[in-house]
């Protein structure tokens, strides 16, 4: 009972050091325990000769004081403290034992009590690579200063001179002017001259010569120098045309740090190339035409720090290829061809930056970066990799960023990177992956716009907003369904017809609305923990289900919306046009364009190679819009389908309202009927059915297309676009071409009167109208100059074009 009251008492005078600590002691987030620190923190038990705190009886070998064990006590809680471990994928707070989710890391709003959790959210590893890679132009250093007039200038020269620097920059000179002072020249810039053959030796005349700068001079051939460039530090000889080095480049006792021979078409490097650069520090070789390496060739830079190879075309590292290089920190080999790697190719000790990314790596294998203990930085981003053996990563315990981003694998398994214990960025193409990551405190992307960590539909917004047009989905369009069958039809044969593709409309429709209930449900099944569940999901066969009726209901939709206007433009412009009595030409139709949005929905299932085993499942609401990844597995087959048959039926249908609307105008003319407002109301609801139309297909079209041109879409956008844009029209449909019609509601006003507690039921003046047509319908008069009528068919059509249009609508 004493230990463990001693226990107590030391753990509260901890706990009031930390009180009294300054909040700018606080460091960001610690890793969670693993297995070395565990062991260290019971080891740190130990108390005396074997004793250990918390022990029921004291050790009888202990001769400590209370004031002596008070003290140890307070070295000792901090380790039990740090013995309490957040679960996988929670990060405790710097001052308090609060565990915190590791989506909610560096997302911008603090959750811990002392802000810890939005510290060090940066990833700064390869900033540096960046900026230096990109840096100023030597000329360009001292831009802060003002020019000085060149005394030194005759009439045939006007070079800029600041202190001690010469700017000749395009001067259109082919050899050095022979007026240039000689002493005190520091830098020499001579950008945009021409010197096909640069002979070195000319520039033994500027011995306080620094930084030499020949760039963009058309240079073919290098003439060595004889002797030592002086006190040479930096020469960039890029974007010229050398084709090779001379075979020994550089005198003995060359002091050069710098070297830039980037932009150049260098195809093959020798042995001699880099001898005795003792002091070379950087090595710039990109974008050249180099294939291969030999050891040989970098063996002499034993000083150097960075090597650029970017842009080159290396197709493998092979052993022997790269040598030990025991100062090298940065290396890129980014932009090449490199699809193999042997193991134990990159044997480099101090390597602390290694750039892999955009070449034609396929698979990762076992102990590739074992030898690079220092390595703080991995960017494989943007290659071909496929797979990952367990022991991909061995060997680099120090890692702190890893950016696997752009490549083709689907899975990986968590054990390929649990002994990275040191990892504190991860960077994926797609959030789900961050399940085999949830040791990493900051793992990106944190979503994909739909879908998060936690939620399905992260947005709040976007999440009601599923409930609520799957509700107006499916409820509107079994009314329309029922609808119909229950009031029936008082009308021809051609609106019997009619009819039955609205009925069919309707059914497809509420395939979407289907689709979406199904979403909307699987949101609230996987709330809050939805990365568990991501992966098991995305490959369910309810997301196939679900896919395909996405599909199957936007096809059959669109191409039953173009049967419809065809039928109506049919109608309107063609009313003397018999049709076939027989319903079969009906059926047959309707089941050519079911047989079609099928078969186009149920194609992605048969995972074939071309479409990949998960064409539905690449998002998280199962669709086949493939925004987010254009250029993903049968992305053909996606275009064709949200591009070319929604253009061609919009068009379409965009057309033949207009002819509707000019056929119903020549007919009111001739028929010299007064029905403006009627006309009127049609064309307004026409307007409405096109826009409603443009309102759907439209961003879908302009969205693909884009994002088909290489521009990066907003997950935001495709979020909304995927969710309430694309099922829009499945929400419309049944009030634009039923629910809200004169048809439909004086039959449905009918039926109710018809019920046997119905009351007698009064035409209106708006019924009595429609009736009115009706009854014309079957005969037109028309009353002569003797005050006598005759019958005129030809007019009982041309009039009967309002009452069809009025009717449908």
């Amino acid at each position: 009972m004493l230990a463990d009251m001693e226990t107590v008492i030391g753990f509260f005078l901890w706990l009031l050091a930390i009180g009294l600590q300054s909040g700018d002691s606080l460091h960001a987030l610690v890793l969670p325990e693993t297995d070395s620190h565990r062991s260290a923190g019971h080891a740190s038990l130990q108390v005396g000769d074997g004793g250990q705190l918390g022990s029921s009886s004291p050790s009888p070998l202990t001769t400590t004081t209370t004031m002596d064990r008070v003290l140890m006590e307070e070295r000792i809680v901090p380790s039990l403290v740090f013995q309490h471990r957040c679960a996988d994928g929670f990060f405790r707070c710097n001052s308090t034992l609060d565990c915190i989710e590791q989506r909610r890391n560096c997302d911008k709003v603090p959750d811990c009590e002392d802000g810890s959790d939005e510290r060090d959210c940066d990833d700064n590893v390869d900033s540096w690579y960046w900026d230096h890679l990109f840096r100023k132009r030597p000329g360009a250093l001292n831009d802060h200063l003002p020019f000085t007039s060149c005394a030194w200038n005759d009439f045939n020269i006007s070079c800029k001179c600041r202190v001690t620097e010469v700017l000749c920059d395009y001067k259109g000179f082919t050899v050095l002017p022979t007026s240039l002072p000689m002493d005190n020249v520091t830098l020499l810039d001579l950008t945009g001259n021409r010197f096909p053959v640069l002979n070195m030796n000319v520039f033994e005349k500027l011995p306080a010569l620094d930084t030499l700068v020949l760039k963009h001079c058309s240079i073919e051939e290098i003439e060595p120098p004889a002797r030592t460039l002086n006190d040479i530090y930096a020469l960039h000889l890029d974007q010229n045309k050398l084709k090779s080095l001379p075979d020994i480049f550089f005198p003995p006792n060359t002091w050069l740090h710098i070297l830039i021979l980037s932009g150049n078409q260098i195809t093959k490097l020798t042995a001699g190339n880099f001898a005795n650069l003792d002091f070379l520090e950087e090595l710039d070789l990109r974008d050249n035409l180099i294939e291969s390496l030999e050891a040989e060739v970098l063996r002499p830079l034993r000083n150097l720090d960075k090597l650029y190879l970017n842009n080159n075309k290396l197709t493998k590292l092979d052993l022997g290829m790269i040598p030990i290089l025991a100062s090298l920190r940065t290396l890129s080999l980014a932009r090449n061809q490199i699809r193999t790697i042997s193991v134990g190719a990159l044997n480099l000790p101090k390597l602390e930056h290694l750039y892999l990314s955009e070449n034609r790596l396929r698979m990762v294998a076992n102990n590739t970066f074992s030898k690079l203990p220092n390595l703080l930085g991995l960017f494989l981003n943007d290659n071909e990799i496929s797979h990952f053996q367990l022991g991909s990563f061995a060997g680099i315990n120090n890692l702190t960023t890893m950016n696997l981003q752009g490549n083709k694998f689907t899975r990986i398994d968590s054990r390929v990177l649990q002994n990275l214990t040191s990892l504190n960025h991860i960077h994926f193409s797609e959030f789900h992956h961050c399940k085999a990551a949830l040791h990493v405190r900051v793992c990106d992307p944190k979503g994909d716009g739909i879908s998060s960590k936690s939620h399905l539909l992260d947005n709040p917004v976007l999440r009601a907003s599923v409930w609520i047009m799957a509700a107006v989905g499916i409820i509107g369009n079994l009314l329309v369904l029922f609808g119909r069958y229950m009031v029936g039809t008082r009308s021809s044969q051609a609106h019997a017809e009619h009819s039955l593709y609205l009925r069919h409309l309707a059914a497809s429709d509420l395939m979407m609305g289907i689709y979406l209930a199904i979403i909307a449900t699987a949101d609230i099944m996987f709330r809050g923990q939805y990365l568990l569940y991501e992966e098991e999901w995305r490959a369910s066969g309810l997301c196939a289900f679900s896919g395909f009726l996405s599909t199957l209901s936007c096809q059959s939709s669109t191409l039953l919306l173009t049967l419809v206007t065809w039928d109506r433009l049919i109608s309107v412009t063609r009313p003397l046009y018999q049709r076939s009595g027989s319903k079969t030409r009906v059926i047959l139709r309707l089941a050519l364009l079911w047989g079609v949005a099928a078969s186009a929905a149920a194609a992605p299932l048969s995972a074939t190679d071309y479409f990949g085993p998960q064409f539905y499942g690449t998002n998280g609401v199962c669709l086949s819009i493939h925004i987010h990844d254009p250029y993903a597995m049968g992305w053909e087959y996606s275009a064709g389908l949200f591009i070319l048959v929604n253009t061609f039926s919009l068009l379409f249908i965009g057309t033949s309202y207009l002819r509707m609307l000019q056929a119903i105008r020549v007919s009111r003319n001739e028929t010299r009927n007064t029905l403006n407002c009627r006309e009127k109301i049609v064309a307004r609801r026409f307007a409405i059915i096109v826009a409603t139309d443009c309102l759907c297909w439209m961003p879908v079209i302009v969205v693909k297309l884009v994002a088909l041109g290489g521009v990066q879409i907003s997950p935001s956008l495709y979020a909304w676009l995927a969710v309430m844009v694309l099922p829009v029209n499945s929400a419309l449909n049944p009030v634009l071409y039923t629910l809200t019609t004169a048809q439909f509601k004086q039959q449905l006003t009918r039926f109710f009167y018809s019920l046997p507690c119905g009351a007698s039921h009064e035409l209106n003046g708006y019924d009595s109208a429609i009736d009115s047509r009706n009854s014309l319908g079957q005969m037109t008069y028309s009353t002569t100059a003797n005050g006598s009528t005759r019958r005129i068919p030809q007019r009982k059509d041309r009039a009967s074009i309002n009452t069809k249009v009025y009717e449908f609508k």
